[in-house]
């Protein structure tokens, strides 16, 4: 008969016994989203974007995007706890406060927490946008004693026979016509996945041929909030 060494027991064993072992108690990995000082280190230095739109040919400043509330549609389909949960996962978010509608979407406030500058925003709009539970994202602008909200939406006025065309710009920048408002006027509506936002839209598609005029649906706030203020439940209007 043949000697097997009894280290070779002692190994079979082992393997025998962590083949039955289950990890019934294993503790998953929670998932960490940021918070104002991560905020802060991925945003870097720079100066902030300055921002402008066209009014009858006119270029209108906006300025760097307003610091303390940015505009969000949720994906469909989930609860008022559900979106709520999602921003809140989000350590620069202070809660959400009030909602507005669109001609296609319910646009929700959130208020951001107190000391952070444009840069840091312009981040915390890209990782909003980054999350499923959230289709689109946009800036407030300050404008006199309120604010300027970018809608999901821009108003596009299209010259004669500019229609195609129009769908075709729409195609191309991942946004879609949605109905005429009067006459060659219609609406056209962006989401996280199209080329930028309903402000840049719009600038997109001011030089384009057959286009005689674009600019962004804006949401109008007269309620501005402030660091250190408690925050309230207000609504904003168009």
């Amino acid at each position: 008969m043949k000697n097997i060494p009894i280290h070779f027991f002692t190994f079979l064993m082992v393997v025998l016994g962590l083949s039955s072992c289950r990890n019934d108690g294993a503790t998953p990995i929670r998932n960490i989203k940021a918070g104002p000082t991560l905020l802060r280190a991925q945003a870097g230095g720079g100066s902030c974007e300055n921002h402008t739109y066209f009014y009858n040919n006119e270029q209108k400043n906006l300025g760097s995007v307003f610091t303390k509330q940015v505009l969000v549609v949720f994906a469909s389909g989930l609860s008022a706890g559900e979106e709520a949960a999602a921003v809140a996962a989000y350590g620069f978010v202070q809660g959400k406060n009030g909602q507005v509608g669109s001609n296609s979407a319910i646009l929700h406030n959130i208020e951001l927490v107190d000391g952070l500058n444009c840069k840091q925003v312009e981040k915390a709009i890209e990782l909003l946008a980054a999350d499923p539970a959230i289709t689109y994202v946009a800036p407030y602008f300050m404008n006199g004693d309120g604010l300027l909200g970018i809608s999901n939406e821009a108003i596009v006025t299209v010259q004669e026979g500019g229609e195609d065309a129009l769908d075709a710009y729409a195609a191309e920048y991942g946004a879609e016509v949605l109905m005429p408002l009067s006459g060659q006027t219609y609406l056209v509506r962006v989401d996280k996945h199209s080329s930028g936002n309903a402000l840049e839209l719009a600038n997109f598609l001011k030089s384009k041929a057959g286009v005689a005029h674009a600019e962004p649906d804006f949401i109008v706030s007269a309620e501005v909030p402030v660091a250190g203020e408690k925050r309230g439940g207000g609504n904003a209007s168009r």
